[in-house]
C-alpha cells in the first residue's frame, strides 16, 4: 500500500514547503494505528525534519523500557527507508551498555535519543549520518521486543457458557509490531540550504566559550588551494570557516558553494583586503560589496567578518555589526603566512590551543602547502585531546537561517 503523497505530508511530516523560518521547524504530526497488544506495541509514530536533522518519535501503549530494547537480546525499533536505486536502509534504536544507541547496518549513527515520557522515544540525526539522501523515500517502522520469539503469552482468555467455563486458553500477543501494519508511506527527505546566520552577543570576539569545542578558520580564499583543504577536511570529518575576499568569489562561485555543501561555513574578509582599521564609509563599502558577492554566488549572507591584518577599531566593529556581522579575531596564530615549515605550524597550534580556541590559518594569499600538510596532524592530535571541531557560527552559538528544498 502506498498512501498518496499529500496525505503522507500530514502523517509523516517529512514533507515541508520550501520557505524560510517556520519551514525549518514544521512537522511531527503523529501517524496512529490501533493497538495490537503485547510489548513494544507502537500506536503512534511521527517524522519531522528539524533544521538539519530528522526527528523520529515512537509512542507505545506501555513503557518503552531499556530491557525491551536490550541489544544483546535483539530488542530494537527500526525505521526502514527505501529510496530509488538504493537498497533499503534501517535506522534502529537499541539499548547497550546502559546507553541508547542509534545504528544502521551495524554502524553507529551520530545523533541523540531522548525519552520525555516512559512510553515515548525521540531520535534526532542528520540524514547523511545514516547515508540517506535527499528525495522520495518509502518508510515504515518495525519494533521487536528483546527476547521476542514471534509470540508472547499473557493472561488466559476464558470462554463462558451460562455459568460454566467452556474453555480457557493462553492469550497469544505479538512481540513484533509494524507501522503501518501493511505497506509503507511515501515521504521526502529535504535538502538543507543555508541562507545566512544571526549574530548575537559581543560585537567583536577572539575566542569562543570555554569547553572542548574549537574552530578552524582560513583566510584569503577562495584560491587554487581551497579544494585541497576541503578534501582534507572531508577525510578528517571536521568543518572549518573560510573568510573570503569578495573580489575572488565570482570566478570561484561553484567552489564557494561547495564549501557550504560540505558543512563548512563562509564569512566576509572584505572586498579587496585593504587595511580597514580606520573604519569610515570606505570600510562599509568593502563589507557590503564582499557580502553581495558571496550572496550572488551562494544565496548565503555572512554574519561573520574578519578584518584584514587583524586591524580593527570601534568604528569598524560598529559598521560590521550594522551589517549583521560580528568582527572575529583569533586566539591561535601559527603565522603560517610566513611559511615557517609544517612542523612549526603544527607545534604552534598544538601549543596554543585551549577550549574555545579560534585557530587562524590561510588557504589563500600565497603558497599554502605547509598549512595543508599540517592539517591532519593538528586535527588528529586535538581530537585525541578530546576537542571537537565546529564551525565558528556553531562555536559562538549563532542560529542559522536555512531553507528546506527539494
Amino acid at each position: 500500500m502506498r498512501t498518496p503523497i499529500a496525505a503522507v505530508c500530514v502523517a509523516l511530516s517529512l514533507c515541508f514547503v520550501a520557505s524560510a523560518g517556520a519551514a525549518t521547524t514544521q512537522g511531527g504530526e503523529p501517524h496512529t494505528v490501533k493497538p495490537e497488544g503485547g510489548a513494544l506495541d507502537l500506536v503512534s509514530t511521527s517524522f519531522g525534519q528539524r533544521s538539519r536533522e530528522l526527528e523520529i518519535i515512537y509512542r507505545s501503549t506501555e513503557a518503552i523500557t531499556p530491557q525491551l530494547l536490550a541489544e544483546v537480546k535483539g530488542g530494537q525499533i527500526c525505521t526502514v527507508f527505501a529510496q530509488a536505486s538504493l537498497a533499503a536502509r534501517s535506522v534502529c534504536v537499541t539499548r547497550t551498555d546502559g546507553k541508547w544507541r542509534i545504528v544502521s547496518r551495524g554502524e553507529r549513527v551520530e545523533g541523540s535519543v531522548s525519552q520525555p515520557r516512559a512510553s515515548e522515544l525521540r531520535l534526532r540525526f542528520k540524514p547523511s549520518a545514516a547515508k540517506l539522501r535527499v528525495g522520495i523515500a518509502d518508510v515504515y517502522v518495525k519494533a521487536t521486543a528483546a527476547g521476542c520469539s514471534a509470540k508472547q503469552s499473557r493472561a488466559a482468555k476464558i470462554t463462558w457458557s451460562e455459568a460454566e467455563i467452556v474453555s480457557a486458553a493462553v492469550l497469544e500477543l505479538p512481540c513484533e509490531h509494524r507501522v503501518p501494519r501493511v505497506g509503507s508511506y511515501q515521504a521526502r527527505v529535504w535538502d538543507v540550504v543555508t541562507t545566512g546566520c544571526r549574530r548575537s552577543g559581543a560585537g567583536q570576539v577572539s575566542r569562543g566559550p570555554s569547553g572542548k569545542r574549537i574552530a578552524l578558520t582560513y583566510d584569503d580564499g577562495p584560491s587554487t588551494y581551497t579544494p585541497a583543504f576541503l578534501r582534507e577536511l572531508r577525510k578528517l570529518g571536521v568543518p572549518a570557516t573560510f573568510f573570503l575576499i569578495g573580489q575572488q568569489v565570482s570566478a570561484n562561485a561553484s567552489l564557494v558553494r561547495s564549501i557550504l555543501r560540505s558543512g563548512s561555513m563562509v564569512a566576509n574578509h572584505s572586498w579587496s583586503h585593504p587595511n580597514m582599521g580606520g573604519g569610515g564609509a570606505a570600510a562599509s563599502s568593502q563589507l557590503r560589496d564582499a557580502n553581495a558577492a558571496i550572496r550572488r554566488a551562494t544565496g548565503f549572507t555572512p554574519c561573520l567578518f574578519r578584518p584584514p591584518y587583524g586591524s580593527t577599531s570601534a568604528d569598524l566593529v560598529n559598521r560590521a555589526n550594522a551589517q549583521g556581522m560580528t568582527s572575529v579575531l583569533w586566539s591561535v596564530d601559527p603565522l603560517d603566512w610566513r611559511s615557517p615549515g609544517t612542523g612549526a605550524i603544527v607545534s604552534t597550534v598544538l601549543g596554543q590551543t585551549q577550549g574555545g580556541a579560534i585557530i587562524l590559518s590561510h588557504d589563500g594569499g600565497g603558497p599554502r602547502s605547509q598549512t595543508l600538510a599540517a592539517l591532519p596532524q593538528i586535527v588528529r592530535t586535538l581530537k585525541q585531546r578530546g576537542y571537537k571541531f565546529v564551525t565558528l557560527t556553531d562555536l559562538l552559538g549563532y542560529a542559522e537561517r536555512i531553507t528546506l528544498v527539494k
